[in-house]
C-alpha cells in the first residue's frame, strides 16, 4: 500500500474514533503507534523506538518522553503524546524541556489527530516555538492538492528507509518560513492591512503622490482585496484548464481503443496520429518530419510539441494570423500558442518556450502535450499521420 493510503486508512479510523472519550494510553495504541508504523519504524522493537524515554531536565528526575526513535543508540525523533481532544498548544512547553536535554533533532506533538513536527532551525539544541509541519487527520484533502503533496513529501522523509537528518533539516526549513509565508498572505487576502496597502502605493506606484489617508486606505484595500481574489480565481482556472486538458487526451486514447502497442514501421517510426502515451512512458528521441527531414530531440514531451511547432513556423505553416491558438479541448481560456506569453485570463505562461514572435505553452503532461501536438497540426491544415517519432 503507498504511503498516502495508509495515511488516509488511519485518517478513516481517526473519524471514527474521534467522538470516543479516550485517554491517553488508548490514543497512543489506536492511532499515534499506527502513525509511527506507518513511518516504518517497529513500536515492538527497543532498538528502533522506545518508549517512555528518559529525558530528566536538570534538577527534575524521572522525566520521560513516551516515545523516541532510535538511531543507533540515539534518540532522533520524540514524540510527546496527548490523548485525543486535547489541546496542543498547552503542552509545547512539555517538548521543548525534553528536547533540549537529549541529542534528538526532531520532536513530536500529537493527540493522535494533530501532528505538529518541530527542529531547532532557529537556534541549534533549542526546539522552535513553531512546527514546521502540521498533519491533521481529519483534514486529509485531495491527493493532487499542492498543499497535501508537500506535506506528505515532508513526512515522507523521516521514514525509516530515507530518513537522513541534515536532507530533513533542510526541507524543515523550507515548510516552516514558507507555512509562516501562506500564513501572512491568507490573512493579508482576507483583510489587506495598512502596511500591504502602503506597499503597493508606495512601491508600484498606484497613487503618485497621494498619501493613504483613512477613507482612502479603506477604499484602496477593498480594490486590492478584489484584485487578489482575481488573481487567485485565474490560477484556479489555469490549474482547472490543465486538469481538463489531460482528461481530454486520456479520453481521446480511450474513444481511439489504441494503447501503446500502436504499429510502427520497419524504421521504428511510430505516426503522432497513433501515438497515445500512458502516464510514465518514455518521451521519443527523434522526429520525422514531412519532406523526410529529421531532427534529435532531447527526452522530453514538451521538447516534440517545440520542435513541431518550430517546424510548422519555419515552414510558414503556422503564423501569426493563426493566434492565438487555445489549448485542445479546455473550455477556459488558454493559449497553446500566442504571440506574447499571456492566457487571455491575464495570467503568464507557466512553462512558455520562444520561437521567434511566438510563443508556445509546454505546461501539460505527456498526454495533453501529445493532444496539443496532434489539434496544431490539424489547427493550421496538416496531417498528424505525415509526423512520425521514435
Amino acid at each position: 500500500m503507498a504511503f498516502i493510503d495508509d495515511i488516509r486508512e488511519l485518517a478513516e479510523k481517526a473519524r471514527t474514533l474521534k467522538d470516543r472519550s479516550m485517554n491517553e494510553d488508548v490514543t497512543k495504541n489506536a492511532l499515534i503507534e499506527p502513525f509511527i508504523g506507518i513511518l516504518g519504524y517497529d513500536v515492538s522493537d527497543p532498538d528502533e523506538v522506545w518508549a517512555e524515554f528518559t529525558a530528566d531536565a536538570g534538577t527534575k528526575k524521572g522525566e520521560k518522553v513516551d516515545y523516541a526513535i532510535l538511531k543507533d543508540g540515539s534518540p532522533t525523533i520524540l514524540f510527546e503524546c496527548k490523548a485525543a481532544g486535547v489541546d496542543l498548544d498547552e503542552h509545547t512547553d512539555q517538548l521543548i524541556r525534553y528536547f533540549g536535554v537529549t541529542d534528538a533533532r526532531f520532536g513530536v506533538l500529537t493527540n493522535g489527530i494533530t501532528y505538529r513536527f518541530f527542529s531547532d532551525l532557529e537556534k541549534p539544541n533549542v526546539m522552535d516555538e513553531k512546527p514546521f509541519l502540521e498533519l491533521n487527520l481529519l483534514d486529509i484533502q485531495d491527493p493532487l492538492v499542492d498543499e497535501l503533496k508537500t506535506l506528505v513529501d515532508g513526512l515522507k522523509k523521516f521514514e525509516k528507509e530515507s530518513f537522513d537528518v541534515d536532507n530533513i533539516v533542510s526541507t524543515a526549513s523550507k515548510l516552516k518560513y514558507t507555512r509562516e509565508i501562506k500564513r501572512i498572505l491568507t490573512a493579508e487576502y482576507e483583510s489587506p492591512s495598512k502596511d500591504f496597502v502602503d506597499f503597493f502605493n508606495k512601491n508600484k506606484k498606484i497613487l503618485p503622490g497621494r498619501r493613504l489617508g483613512s477613507k482612502l486606505l479603506e477604499q484602496y484595500a477593498g480594490y486590492i482585496k478584489d484584485a487578489f481574489r482575481q488573481f487567485v480565481n485565474a490560477q484556479i482556472i489555469e490549474r482547472m484548464a490543465l486538469n481538463e486538458t489531460d482528461e481530454v487526451a486520456q479520453i481521446s486514447a480511450t474513444d481511439s481503443g489504441q494503447s501503446d502497442s500502436t504499429q510502427t514501421d520497419d524504421k521504428g517510426w511510430q505516426p503522432l496520429s497513433e501515438l497515445n502515451p500512458q502516464k510514465g512512458d518514455s518521451a521519443p528521441t527523434e522526429i520525422l518530419f514531412p519532406g523526410g527531414d529529421t531532427k534529435s530531440i532531447k527526452t522530453a514531451w514538451s521538447a516534440v510539441l517545440v520542435e513541431v511547432a518550430r517546424w510548422l513556423i519555419n515552414n510558414n505553416k503556422l503564423n501569426t494570423t493563426h493566434c492565438p491558438v487555445y489549448v485542445a479541448g479546455v473550455r477556459a481560456r488558454r493559449y497553446l500558442v500566442a504571440t506574447s506569453p499571456e492566457h487571455s485570463t491575464g495570467t503568464n505562461f507557466q512553462n512558455p518556450e520562444n520561437i521567434g514572435s511566438f510563443y508556445i505553452e509546454t505546461n501539460h503532461s505527456s498526454e495533453g502535450i501529445v493532444q496539443n501536438i496532434k489539434y496544431i497540426i490539424e489547427y493550421v491544415g496538416q496531417d498528424p499521420a505525415q509526423f512520425k517519432v521514435r
